[in-house]
């Protein structure tokens, strides 16, 4: 008996010593509840723009086990009769103590593959999926590639309950139209359009590593980003006459039509998508004064500031034509919205600034100074704009920092430091394209005291539409910048 009771002392100490080596895996006790109990998958199927994805679809399935080799390497597809995930290689696999770490991607949809569409050098080493670099373009054949959040469990945790699959798009889907502004200024001739198109500046071309980390995130790289060859085959509209009530161009498909086309495109940073819309036009009778020859004029736009284009996001964009100005107005859509109406219903923000009136103020680049009237107050500040569209709206002017020491008429009564108004047709709107005058007050009891700093604030404009989309007017109303509103010192 006391030989025995050594042998167990030994063998008990010679355990924990492997257990404390650095480098080896520890064995983690399995519970008799999951013994009995194999991997399972959630459903439903779904991706994080909460669209279900095509029962059709076939997925490959990994399970990185204690980071050193594949405990699941199969495919999965999701069974709606039998409301289960199963398995293209049938086997049952059984928890096993340690970490494990599933992911997932799109292997193929009904009608075509991933293997097809990226062609060869798509591999996965480890939680890291290679995707080669892939053009795309009207041409390329839409394939909507997924790939999952991962799911981390380790068993010491005694959590074998089913891994839920929660995918992501991949690309963005982008839908972008030309056209003449409905609410043009009296006068205003057309113009002879030549070409609207992305040129090539335009990347449309990336690899991609997708790495599937243990805290439940993918990150998600782009390389080698590069334009190889136009989105869409170019259109010489060869100074097709477009004017007022024109129908609009789809700039992708780079046909005149009311339903813009949305394509599949790579995501894309605010840098990448500047100066990459070209527009090629000539204004109605404007030839060159030395040969006569139309006047053809060439105008390079970019989208709007602060534009990133991410996975998983519908974007749909207008080119509005306006007395020589163009605007890019982007509205984002769910992922599975489809434009049903007969026209393109997206407005631009389209304004113009009138002036100030310097019987009230002083004007010094961007900064305006309050006048005091001859018994020394301080007179209300008079600006001047004008909206054209949206066509029914709500504008609002707003201070930013010391707003309760002025004052801006009209406004909505519920807050007097914000000017407001609407726009529109009805009984008591100002009509769009009527001059806006608006006021801005301030208080003499708050005027700083003579060598005390003088007080400031900017300004910004916007509208809501009555859809209820917000749109930015500084970039037509303070295209150099933000005016600054100042109340000088005694």
């Amino acid at each position: 008996m006391k030989m025995m009771k050594k042998h167990n002392t030994l063998f008990l100490a010679a355990l924990m010593a492997l257990v404390l080596v650095p480098g080896c895996y520890r064995i983690e006790p399995i519970s008799e509840k999951a013994e009995s109990k194999g991997i399972r998958f959630a459903p439903p199927v779904q991706t994080k723009a909460t669209d279900a994805v095509n029962n059709a679809c076939v997925f490959q399935i990994r399970d990185w086990y204690n980071d050193n080799s594949y405990h699941i390497n199969n495919t999965l597809k999701w069974n709606a009769g039998g409301a289960k995930w199963t398995y293209g290689t049938a086997r049952d696999y059984e928890w096993t103590g340690g970490t494990h770490l599933f992911f997932s991607w799109l292997e193929n949809n009904e009608t075509y593959s991933t293997a097809a569409f990226f062609g060869t050098g798509l591999s996965v080493s480890g939680n890291v999926l290679t995707i080669p670099a892939k053009a795309l373009s009207t041409s390329t054949r839409q394939y909507d590639f997924l790939y999952s959040n991962p799911v981390s469990r380790n068993t010491s945790s005694n959590d074998y309950s089913d891994v839920p699959l929660v995918f992501n798009h991949l690309f963005a889907q982008v839908a972008m139209s030309f056209q003449i502004s409905d609410q043009t200024p009296n006068g205003e001739q057309p113009i002879y359009l030549y070409g609207v198109y992305l040129n090539d500046n335009f990347i449309n071309s990336k690899e991609t590593v997708i790495t599937f980390n243990d805290d439940g995130t993918a990150d998600v790289v782009f390389n080698n980003a590069s334009h190889t060859g136009n989105f869409s085959a170019r259109t010489d509209f060869g100074g097709m006459s477009y004017g007022k009530g024109a129908m609009p161009v789809d700039m992708l498909s780079q046909q005149q039509s009311n339903i813009k086309d949305f394509y599949y495109f790579w995501p894309a940073t605010e840098a990448e998508l500047k100066d990459v819309i070209d527009v090629v036009y000539q204004i109605y009778g404007e030839t060159n004064p030395v040969t006569g020859d139309p006047l053809i004029r060439h105008s390079l736009l970019s989208f709007p500031k602060g534009t990133n284009w991410k996975g998983g996001h519908k974007y749909s964009y207008t080119i509005t034509y306006m007395g020589g100005i163009f605007k890019v107005e982007e509205s984002v859509r769910d992922w599975s919205y489809t434009e049903l109406s007969g026209s393109a219903e997206d407005q631009s923000a389209m304004a113009q600034w009138i002036d100030w009136d310097t019987a009230t103020c002083s004007i010094s680049g961007r900064n305006i100074t309050f006048k005091t009237d001859p018994q020394g107050r301080l007179m209300p500040i008079h600006g001047m704009f004008k909206i054209f569209s949206p066509t029914r709206c709500t504008y609002h002017i707003n201070l930013s920092q010391n707003v309760n020491y002025y004052t801006i008429t009209p406004n909505d009564g519920a807050n007097i430091h914000t000017g407001s108004g609407s726009i529109g047709t009805s009984t008591g709107d100002i009509h769009p394209g009527v001059t806006i005058d608006f006021y801005i007050s301030a208080n003499d009891d708050d005027r700083p005291a003579a060598g005390q700093p003088s007080i400031t604030a900017d300004l910004s404009f916007s509208v809501q539409a009555s859809g209820g989309r917000e749109f930015s007017l500084d970039s037509e109303l303070q295209r150099e910048g933000a005016y600054t509103i100042i109340i000088p010192s005694m």
